[in-house]
């Protein structure tokens, strides 16, 4: 890695003890050439990956987006079961801020 790093074939990064080595495009040419490689032939880390088509029919970039119906985290039923009561108010006593005063 020293040699092919002095020529300018590979770029280092050294991050938290550890070395991170990055083929340039001279690096790859090189490795080509020494490896007898077609230039059909591209790294899987300089091929951009195939994004999946988008079904048509779909909604059109920048139309509005109406909310969703359900109440979901908009507060929703009102009278909902399983709260406290209204009259319920806590006491806290004991270490801290919440010691009675005197």
């Amino acid at each position: 890695m020293q040699s092919l790093t002095s020529r300018g074939l590979v770029k280092t990064q050294f991050s938290w003890q550890y070395y991170y080595y990055t083929l340039t495009n001279e690096g790859l040419d090189y490795l080509r050439q020494w490896l007898h490689l077609p230039t059909e032939i591209v790294p899987a880390t300089h091929k951009k990956p195939v994004r999946p088509s988008r079904p048509a029919g779909g909604r059109p970039e920048g139309t509005y987006r109406p909310p969703r119906g359900d109440g979901y985290r908009r507060g929703g039923d009102e009278g909902k079961e399983g709260g406290a009561p209204a009259s319920y108010r806590p006491t806290y006593s004991g270490v801290g801020r919440g010691q009675p005063r005197e």
